[in-house]
C-alpha cells in the first residue's frame, strides 16, 4: 500500500501491480487475524459464559473506533482512499458471522461475490454515484452510508467475502499442511478464473478498485495463495532459520500495520505539496517508500524487542476490551 502511494507514475501509465491487490491482501488477512484471535479452527462452544458475546462486543467496537480514525484520516490532504473506515463497516458487518459455521461462511461469501457487484451496478446506475470518499459527500448520511457499502472505494457489501474467505481459512486450521496447501492452490486458481475471466471475455473488468467479481475474485485468490504460501514455507517443523530471517522484516512490519498505515498517512500528507499521493517525482517518491519502509520495520522489530505492541494496536484494543474487562478478563481481541 505505501509502494501504491509513493511509487512515480506517469499520467500515460497503467495500473501498478502493488495497485488494489495490498488492500485485498490486508483484507484477507484481517479474516484471518480476526479467525485466529477467536478460535481459530475450535471457536469458543456456544452458551452462557463463552465468551462470544464479548468478542463480538469487542469486535463492534472496534470497528466503531476504526471507522472514526478512518474519517479523521480522510480530513487531510494525502489524496489516499482511506481504507480504516470502510474496514469498520466490514467489521460491523462481521460481527453476526463471527462464529457461523464455514459452510455457512462460504454460503454468504459466495453469494456476495456474485449479487454485490450487481447490486453496485444497478445503484450507480440508478444515482451516478462513485468512489468519493465520505466527506465529499457533506451532510447526506444516506449517500455517505451507500457510498461505504456500494460505492465507495472498498466498498463493505462487495469487500465482505474477502474477510469471510480469510475468516474461513483460520476456522479450516491454518496449522494443517494439507489446508495451507489447498489455501495455495484454490487461490491460485481463483487468481487465475478472475484475472484470466477479464483477459479472455469481453466486458469483464478486473481493473484495480473495479469491484467487479473477477477483481475480487483475482486478486482475492491471489491473497489466499500467498498466505498459503507464507504458511508452508514458515510454519512447518522444518522450518530453516534462514527463511525466518528472510521474513523478518515483513513479520516485523505486520506487528505495527495500523501504526505505520496511519503514520504514512500522515507523511504523505505533510509532503502533499510534493506530491499528493500517487504523484510523487522519483526524486521523492522512491526515497519516500524507503523511508516509511525501513522506518516501519525498525519500529516493528524494536517493539518486538521489548515485548510492546504498536501504539495504535495497543490503544484500539484497549478501548475496545474496556467495556469487557471484568467480564471476561482472560479474552484478547488483538488482530
Amino acid at each position: 500500500m505505501m509502494a501504491a502511494h509513493t511509487w512515480p507514475r506517469d499520467a500515460e501509465q497503467g495500473e501498478l501491480l502493488v495497485d488494489g491487490r495490498p488492500s485485498v491482501l490486508f483484507a484477507v488477512v484481517a479474516g484471518v487475524a480476526l479467525g485466529l484471535v477467536t478460535g481459530g479452527a475450535r471457536p469458543a462452544p456456544t452458551g452462557r459464559g463463552s465468551g462470544r458475546s464479548a468478542a463480538r462486543g469487542r469486535l463492534a467496537l472496534r470497528a466503531a473506533l476504526l471507522v472514526v480514525m478512518g474519517v479523521l484520516l480522510w480530513m487531510l490532504p494525502s489524496g489516499i482512499a482511506i481504507i480504516l473506515d470502510a474496514y469498520g463497516v466490514m467489521f460491523l458487518l462481521l460481527v453476526p458471522l463471527l462464529f457461523a459455521g464455514r459452510g455457512l461462511l462460504a454460503a454468504v461469501a459466495v453469494g456476495l461475490l456474485i449479487a454485490a457487484p450487481l447490486v453496485r451496478d444497478r445503484v450507480v446506475e440508478l444515482t451516478g454515484l462513485g468512489p468519493t470518499g465520505p466527506l465529499a459527500l457533506g451532510d447526506d448520511p444516506g449517500a455517505v452510508l451507500v457510498d461505504w457499502l456500494l460505492t465507495g472505494y472498498y466498498p463493505a457489501l462487495l469487500w465482505l467475502p474477502l474477510l469471510l474467505a480469510g475468516l474461513l481459512c483460520a476456522r479450516a486450521g491454518l496449522g494443517s499442511r494439507r489446508v495451507q496447501l489447498l489455501m495455495l492452490g484454490l487461490g491460485a486458481a481463483a487468481c487465475l478464473a478472475g484475472y484470466g475471466a477479464a483477459a479472455v471475455l469481453p466486458g469483464v473488468d478486473a481493473e484495480a478498485h473495479s469491484g467487479s467479481t473477477a477483481e475480487l475474485l483475482g486478486a482475492g485468490g491471489l491473497a489466499i495463495a500467498i498466505i498459503g504460501a507464507a504458511l508452508l514455507a514458515l510454519d512447518g517443523p522444518t522450518t530453516s532459520r534462514a527463511a525466518q530471517l528472510v521474513a523478518a522484516p515483513l513479520t516485523a512490519l505486520g506487528r505495527v500495520a495500523l501504526t505505520v498505515y496511519v503514520a504514512h498517512v500522515l507523511v504523505i500528507a505533510a509532503l502533499a505539496p510534493l506530491g499528493p499521493a500517487g504523484r510523487f517525482d522519483a526524486a521523492v517518491g522512491i526515497p519516500l517508500l524507503i523511508g516509511l519502509s525501513l522506518g516501519g520495520i525498525a519500529l516493528g522489530l524494536a517493539l518486538q524487542a521489548i515485548g510492546r505492541r504498536g501504539p495504535l494496536e495497543w490503544l484500539l484494543s484497549t478501548l475496545a476490551g474496556l467495556p469487557f474487562r471484568h467480564r471476561d478478563p482472560g479474552a484478547r481481541l488483538s488482530a
